[in-house]
């Protein structure tokens, strides 16, 4: 049940009883995001650990039917954290970004957003919200009524969402680095859209590897290089799925997910 990916080793290491468990892009696929948290929580019951740490790398909405569903599920996925004194991250990544940007109805991507997945946002939000629309509704209306109507508890959660996290010699992050800067030089913008030149980096190496997602790997199968670990498997396509990278001692473990129970079939599968 465990063993879908075999345990690699790493060259970077945790403190003896320590474990982080970072969870990839979602995208709003509820089934497959229920189906993995209940593999991680099976797994950490059976192999239980002194200290742990919950990292959620972004992309938790778009293109998925279930973004509102999901966005729940995180708020209270961090409150059962903090009641049972574990430490719980969630990162922003570029499909929040451009919620965010729709929601306060700012910036110019608004078109763009929509394109990418964010018409299923909308759709689901409003389905979650039990909106009242006029008849044949434009894309205009759709959005300000999605915009008047958004639940300001996820708002709030959307808005505390942090860009990186460090733990050890691991980094956190959505998208990537920019690998010719230091941590603390990092500009939002790469951290959140970052590709070729921080997934195609063949500078020297660095004392921490990043753990990011972002970015959909070869063959939807987590990645391995000498400065990334790479977890974004196409949670959104008919053959990807979501997967959690599970770091012990120096050593990662892969589970995933791709059940097609509840999948929709769409353009972006």
């Amino acid at each position: 049940m465990f063993g879908l990916f075999p345990k690699k080793k790493l060259r970077v290491s945790l403190p003896e009883g320590e474990r982080v468990i970072a969870i990839g892009d979602i995208h709003g696929q509820k089934s497959r995001y229920n189906e993995l948290m209940t593999l991680v929580t099976r797994y950490r019951k059976k192999y239980p650990r002194d200290k742990e740490s919950l990292v959620f790398l972004g992309d938790y909405v778009d293109r998925g039917p279930k973004s509102a569903t999901i966005i729940e599920k995180l708020i209270k996925q961090k409150k059962a954290a903090e009641k049972n004194h574990i430490e719980a991250i969630f990162l922003q990544g570029n499909h929040e970004t451009l919620l965010l940007e729709a929601i306060e109805d700012r910036g110019t991507r608004h078109e763009m957003w929509w394109r990418n997945g964010g018409q299923q946002t909308v759709m689901s939000y409003l389905k979650y919200v039990e909106a009242k629309l006029p008849a044949n509704p434009s894309q205009r209306q759709y959005l300000e009524i999605f915009q008047e109507t958004f639940p300001k508890k996820h708002l709030r959660f959307l808005e505390s969402l942090k860009d990186m996290h460090r733990i050890e010699n691991l980094v956190f992050v959505h998208a990537g680095l920019n690998m010719k800067k230091k941590l603390k030089e990092q500009s939002v913008e790469d951290m959140h859209w970052i590709r070729s030149p921080f997934l195609d980096w063949k500078g020297p190496q660095k004392k921490y590897m990043v753990v990011h997602g972002h970015s959909i790997t070869p063959r939807m199968r987590p990645l391995i290089t000498d400065h990334r670990i790479s977890i974004d498997t196409g949670s959104y396509k008919q053959r990807g799925r979501i997967t959690a990278a599970i770091f012990e001692d120096n050593k990662v473990r892969f589970i995933s997910s791709g059940t097609l129970k509840e999948y929709n079939k769409n353009l972006f599968s």
